[in-house]
């Protein structure tokens, strides 16, 4: 499996301070690593919900106040992470 970031995503990580990219990375590495070896969301450990609505089959992850939404395609073996925000105004960009 690999992972796959957009432009956004990218850009709003190197905006980040240090201690946040690292909270970031530690996030999507130990999702990334439960996929991999477990085929499983880890729901519960890393608090993730399922969206709905026009975000309706991707999934959002809790770190503190920044949210990363994102898509599984199993097909390909891809983690995409589509938007990496502040809670306020990720849900407003699609």
């Amino acid at each position: 499996m690999k992972i796959k970031f957009s432009k956004s995503a990218l850009k709003f990580i190197e905006k980040l301070k240090e201690r946040e990219k690292e909270k970031v990375r530690l996030k999507l590495k130990s999702l990334f690593i439960s996929l991999e070896e477990q085929g499983i969301i880890p729901f519960k450990e890393l608090d993730i919900k399922k969206l709905d609505g026009k975000w309706y089959g991707f999934f959002r992850m809790r770190i503190g106040k920044i949210r990363v939404i994102f898509k599984i395609d199993k097909e390909n073996q891809l983690l995409l992470v589509y938007e990496i925000d502040f809670r306020g105004s990720i849900y407003k960009k699609n």
